[in-house]
């Protein structure tokens, strides 16, 4: 399950919300996964971290998409 699934210049970014520590988002393009990122060490986990996909991530940055920690309810 994702909480989050922007594009970006591109790349497409997401977040799942029953991912494993630390908080990350997973990058694609072209239906491949290009990165794994870390975002609270703003470090790639897996990949390279091309200027492309940086110029995506920073821009849902200053949106501030990844400001709060998401969190699921379960009913």
């Amino acid at each position: 399950m994702y909480v989050g699934r922007w594009k970006r210049g591109g790349v497409i970014v997401v977040l799942y919300s029953t991912d494993h520590d630390p908080r990350h988002v997973h990058v694609f393009e072209d239906g491949k996964r290009l990165l794994k990122f870390d975002l609270e060490s703003w470090t790639a986990m897996e990949g390279k971290l091309t200027s492309k996909v940086r110029k995506a991530l920073e821009s849902l940055c200053q949106e501030g998409v990844f400001d709060e920690k998401p969190t699921v309810q379960i009913d």
